[in-house]
Formats: structure tokens, sequence, C-alpha cells
């Protein structure tokens, strides 16, 4: 086996294959985007056929797109405090449950206004989904392979955008649209059995508690709870510049890709004097161009240049834009728009990885959420606002516009998204020397490169004077302690609480404090320096979020806990 840190494919391309709980997210992940793009033709032609409106196939957009407005922060509160796996297992088979009673619909040619609802309530299930996804990955891969990983997920992105439509539409013309349906139930149940294999995903931090009779009062506590987490997810984005600038940025984005929506339609038929159903072309080009570039992108993300990427893909996803209203060329159309596709990809990998960088992992899901909203209106306002633009300027000007925004708003914001790329690269860097020295303590060697880098992000150094109680025998187990320096003397009464007696001395490289958090039980030592002391604390919540999965113990680290518990509770260790 490879040891950390030398495996020569770190920080590449192929970095985050070597992570197999990530794979199995990433195929679950893969399988069901192509369901949602199965899923989104036959909800178009099951609307269109049967009400032969456009202002219906509207009202479909917005019941897909309304509840990530709606919900996209209290999402992001749902998968920061409640276990990720669940959350992400548990919505899939919601997802399934919904198709399938929508392709039953379609079947009976029940009322339309049914599938919109269903529509809806999927959508709705895909908020706290997306979120916790988002949430989860860095849990799975280390800092040096998450912009490898965040590139294959968008490589999927990009290869979702013309192989789910092209399949949906094979789906619905040789079976009918029911089956579509039911296709995508079933991926939605494939990605469930998929992402139950990954272990331990994060969340379920700070949420309110289980107790309770159920009534009103705790309902009000719960609400209270959600609105906190939102304000909490607000005040972060408003206190970081640099975060500011990354929601400002990519709300402009998607104005943009939302006004693309409607103006690569008038494209085709104004401009090219080609069917509608030509757009799925210049979709397909958009998606060759980004996985041309996909396998690059990891290595720019990583680098301490993201942000300066991240601004020149900004500037690159809008000229094409506004370069569409200069030619009448179906292969100038294409080619430029696989210019798009290219930069689409690079600007996806930079914003994730700055994103997943620079927000503390707690408040990651809810900032994410609050993204979601504000991105779905801005998405939903860049779509209404094309018909009067084109009415009023034309389509050459209303492509100007769109395309100039972007440019503009990329231009305008580079010296903080730069300033957020060269500061996220700073941290990585200085935390490589503590990631290090945390794997050399045991308890910690099991666990992968983004549990040890969460880990020494909210360790605290403490120097003690000698004779300092560190822990008391009794006391609620709160926090991990890591040994750098000095000598510590453990002492206990024992189950039986007869006379306290030494049990133990500790020295650099110990740790103590893991039994309490691991068995939720109270303290079993009182533990106290001999001389002056160095340590490293490491909050409870966060080394049980790292150990959370069982094999991530090592057998001499459940030896050690054994013997420990030998000493003080003997009744414990035979009872076990």
């Amino acid at each position: 086996m490879t040891a950390q840190g030398t495996d020569p494919r770190a920080g590449t391309f192929r970095g985050a294959w070597r992570h197999k709980r990530w794979r199995w997210m990433f195929a679950g992940y893969g399988v069901s985007l192509t369901g949602d793009f199965v899923y989104s033709v036959a909800l178009v032609v099951d609307v269109l056929d049967r009400t032969g409106s456009a202002a219906w196939v509207s009202a479909a957009a917005v019941a897909r797109l309304a509840p990530y407005l709606v919900l996209g922060p209290v999402g992001g509160v749902i998968a920061d405090r409640v276990d990720r796996r669940k959350v992400l297992v548990v919505f899939d088979i919601v997802r399934a449950v919904l198709l399938g009673a929508m392709a039953a619909v379609a079947a009976l040619d029940g009322p339309v206004i049914a599938v919109l609802v269903l529509a809806a309530l999927a959508a709705a299930a895909s908020v706290p989904y997306r979120a916790a996804g988002v949430a989860a990955t860095p849990h799975l891969v280390g800092e040096e392979d998450l912009a490898a990983a965040n590139a294959a997920e968008s490589i999927v992105s990009q290869a979702s955008w013309f192989v789910g439509p092209a399949i949906g539409a094979a789906v619905v013309a040789l079976f009918g649209v029911g089956w579509a349906l039911v296709l995508d139930a079933a991926t939605f149940v494939a990605a469930a059995a998929m992402v139950a294999r990954t272990g331990d995903l994060g969340g379920g931090t700070g949420g309110t508690g289980n107790g309770g009779d159920g009534g009103s009062d705790d309902a009000e506590e719960e609400t209270e709870s959600v609105w906190a987490g939102i304000n909490a997810g607000v005040a972060v984005i408003r206190g970081d510049a640099g975060l500011a600038a990354l929601t400002v940025f990519v709300c402009v984005l998607m104005a943009g890709f939302g006004m693309e929506q409607v103006l690569h339609v008038l494209v085709a038929v104004d401009r090219l004097h080609l069917d509608a159903e030509w757009v799925g072309a210049m979709g397909a080009a958009i998606g060759i161009g980004g996985l041309v570039v996909a396998p690059v992108t990891a290595r720019l993300a990583r680098g301490p240049h993201a942000g300066t990427a991240l601004v020149i893909s900004g500037v690159l996803s809008g000229l094409p834009l506004a370069a569409l209203g200069l030619t009448s060329s179906k292969e100038v159309v294409l080619a430029i728009l696989a210019v798009e596709g290219a930069a689409v990809i690079v600007n996806e990998v930079m914003l994730m990885t700055l994103l997943q960088r620079a927000t503390p992992d707690e408040m990651l899901g809810r900032i994410f959420g609050l993204y979601d909203s504000s991105t779905a209106l801005t998405q939903l306002g860049g779509s209404l606002i094309v018909p009067a633009l084109v009415a009023g300027v034309g389509l050459p000007w209303t492509l100007a516009v769109g395309g100039g925004i972007t440019v503009a708003a990329s231009l305008g914001l580079a010296p903080a998204l730069v300033s957020l790329g060269a500061r996220a690269e700073r941290e990585r860097q200085a935390l490589a020397p503590l990631v290090d020295e945390l794997r050399r303590f045991a308890i910690l060697a099991e666990l992968g490169e983004a549990a040890l880098e969460r880990i020494a992000r909210s360790s605290v150094v403490e120097s003690l004077d000698p004779g300092l109680v560190v822990m008391a025998e009794g006391d609620p187990p709160d926090d991990l302690y890591l040994v750098r320096a000095g000598e510590l003397v453990v002492r206990s009464a024992g189950e039986a609480g007869g006379e306290v007696r030494e049990v133990n001395r500790m020295v650099a490289g110990d740790w103590f404090g893991e039994i309490g958090l691991l068995q939720r039980r109270p303290r079993t030592a009182t533990v106290e320096a001999v001389g002056a002391v160095e340590l490293l604390r490491v909050p409870g919540s966060v080394f049980l979020d790292a150990v959370a999965t069982p094999e991530v113990l090592a057998d001499p680290v459940r030896r050690t806990m054994s013997v420990r518990l030998a000493r003080t509770h003997p009744v414990v260790v035979g009872g076990s």
C-alpha cells in the first residue's frame, strides 16, 4: 500500500479515484444526474403533448425551479444537522417514489396539475440532497484530491447534458413517457444503494434534540433553530469578503445561464433558421468542450492561482454568448459554444473547490443551500428578462448584454476572487506541517487527508503548568487530547469508587480522552500535568465525526483502549 502523501496520483486528475468511498458516491451521483435529464425530457414531452401550451411548459419549469428558491437555505441546514449519508439515501428513495407516482399519473392520463405538483415535490427533495452531496465530498477525499473530485463530478455533469436527454428522447419515442419516468425512478433507487456504501459523510451537528412531547413548543424551537442556522450562514458570507464576492459571482453566472436557456432557442430559430430541437446539438457542443479540458482542471484548482483561473473562466463564459450575435454559421456557433463549455467546467471546479476550502466545515451545507436559493432566483430572473430585452433592443444586443454582464462582473470582482484563491492556498500550505504531525499519533494514523485537515483546523495548542488537572474522573466527555511534550499522570478510583491510585503515565505521542467520547461515558480517570506540558486539544465533535466509521481505528488503538479500561473499569471490559 502506498504511504499517505507519497502516492504519485495525489493532486492529479487521477487522484480522486484512489478513494473507494468517494467512488461509490460519485457513481450514485452520475446515475442520479443522468436520470434527472431523462426525467426533464419526459416531463416536457408529457406536458406539451397533453396541453399544446408553451405556458404550461413554462409552468413545469417554474415547478422544478421554485423549490430551490424557497427551500435552498433550509436544505443547507438539513445537510449540516442531519447525517449526510441518511439525507442522500432517504431523499433518493423519496424522489424514486415521486417519479413512480408521476409515471402512474402519466399512464392514467391524470391531470397535468398533478404532474406539476409531483415535479415540485421532487425538486424540493433534491434541495437537501444537493447540499449534502457538496458538503460530503471533502469528507471522502483529501485536500490534495478535492479539486480532482470536483473536476470528475463536473465531467459527469457535462456529459449528462447530452447523454441524459438522448436516452430520455429514445425511451420516450420507443416506450412512452411513463416508462421514461419509471427508468428515472430506478436510477434513484440505484443511486441510493450506491451512496449507502459510502460510510460516514459527516453532518448531524448542532441539531435539536429528539426529546420532548412533540408539541408546539418543540416545533417552535425547531423552527427557530433552522432560522438561526440560516442566519449563521448569511453572517459567514457577509463577514468574508471573498465568500461574498464568490456569492455575487455565482449569481451573475446563473443569471447568464438563465438567459442562455431562452437565447439559445432564439439563436437556433432566428439566426440559424433551424428547428428548435437543434438546441440539443448546441448543448452537446458545450458538453464536449467541457470534457476536453476537464483533465487539467484539478491542477488549476489545486495551485495558488485558482482565483485567477476563476476570473478568466468567467470572462470566457460571457464572451461566447455575446459572440453568438455576430455569426449565422452553424459551425462557428458550435465552435463558440465548445469554448464556453471549456470555460464553464473550469468555472464549476474553481467555484466548488474555493467554496469548500474557504467555508468552515460545519457551515458548508447551509452556505451551499443559500447559494442554491440565490442562484435559482437569479437564473429565473435571467430567463424572464429575455423577452423584454429582445423586444426592446433586438436579439444581437440582448446577446451582447447577457455576455457583457458576466464579463464585467468577472473583471469587477477579480481582486476579491484572486485574493480568496491565494488565501485558500496559503491556509492549505500552513496546515500541512500540523497534518503531518497529527498523522504520527496512532489514534489518527488511519484517517484520510481531509479528516486530518479538519482536525488540524479545529485543534488548539494548550500549554499547561505542573499540577494542572486536564480532566477529572466523572466529568462529562468533551475533547480529545494529544500530548506534544511533557509528562502527565493518570489516577483513578476505579469503578468501585475505592482509593485513588496512579494507573498510567503519558508522554509525547500519547493521547487521552478517547474512551469517554467513543463510548459516551463519563471520564474514567483524572489526568494531571507532572511538569510543563504541551497538548493539542481536538474538539470532541470533530474527532467523532472523523472516526465515525469503525475501520478508521487501528487494532493497536483498540487494544490500548481495552488496556486502559482494564486498569480502571475491568467489569466494563469483561462485559464487552
